[in-house]
């Protein structure tokens, strides 16, 4: 792993920060563009250091502390109520999932057969049909949510209660930020902003595979991007460490990469991100 790292081009490094750069850039924008359709007043530049910072805190804290840290801790600065930063989110989420199991799917096209495991293939699928039914139910949902709200509050059990008009109002907020993905227009732009930003952050890691000359497929560091990413939905230590490690290695020696070269990679991705 040493060798692989001493003989590293630090060209290909620099152009890969800048990638992944780039597509931090596009995912605050694609937040942005959510919370200004609820709230025109909202600047890009407001929604900067809130998601910077929740980047920081997701490297250094267990569990989503980042999302709560993004949706609490700025409310003021975004302008925007908790429950609808948290719809934001949840909208976020399924996109994300939604672009990394397709990258993972076209990846596995060119992976011999019988290296990935069944469960692990079954397991993205399964992630798939759920981030597809998370489309759908986010696109149908808004009315769904706002009369079921209206008839809990209206309910016996929740009639004249100091809070029942708070709740409401919350659930009315969020099915407000559920309904953006209503527009197919927007929509569109939003999963177009996500496919890129991915594109982007898969752009760093095959930089990063450039970089150490690892070897094997020049897909290899678009799959690893893929199972690295999706192994951090299994619980782990802060910063996703030992998860995010063993499927970005799978990830490159499954196209036939050197072990030390693909830990050598994982560790240079992490170090990066």
């Amino acid at each position: 792993i040493g060798t692989v790292l001493s003989e590293a081009q630090p060209g290909p490094l620099v152009l890969g920060i800048l990638a992944l750069a780039t597509g931090f850039l596009v995912r605050i924008v694609r937040w942005w563009t959510m919370l200004r359709a609820l709230e025109p007043t909202v600047s890009l530049r407001s929604c900067v250091r809130p998601f910077l910072l929740s980047l920081a805190v997701n490297n250094t804290m267990p569990l989503q502390t980042n999302d709560v840290v993004r949706a609490v801790g700025f409310r003021d600065a975004l302008q925007s109520p908790v429950v609808r930063v948290v719809g934001t989110l949840l909208i976020e989420r399924v996109l994300d999932l939604f672009v990394i199991v397709a990258l993972f799917f076209v990846g596995l096209l060119a992976v011999p057969p019988g290296v990935v495991p069944r469960a692990f293939v079954a397991t993205a699928g399964l992630l798939g049909g759920v981030a597809f039914a998370a489309v759908l139910v986010l696109m149908l949902s808004p009315s769904v949510l706002r009369a079921a709200a209206d008839r809990v509050v209206s309910s016996r059990v929740f009639e004249r209660r100091a809070w029942t008009s708070r709740l409401r109002e919350s659930a009315h907020r969020l099915a407000d930020t559920f309904a953006l993905v209503r527009s197919p227009r927007r929509t569109a732009q939003l999963l177009s902003l996500s496919v890129l930003a991915w594109l982007l952050e898969g752009t760093m890691d095959a930089c990063v595979a450039w970089a150490l000359h690892v070897g094997g497929s020049s897909v290899a560091p678009w799959f690893a991007a893929a199972t690295g990413t999706l192994a951090t939905l299994i619980p782990s230590s802060f910063g996703y460490i030992g998860t995010f490690d063993y499927f970005a290695i799978f990830g490159i020696t499954a196209f036939g990469a050197h072990c030390a070269a693909a830990t050598a990679f994982a560790v240079v991705v992490y170090a990066m991100l």
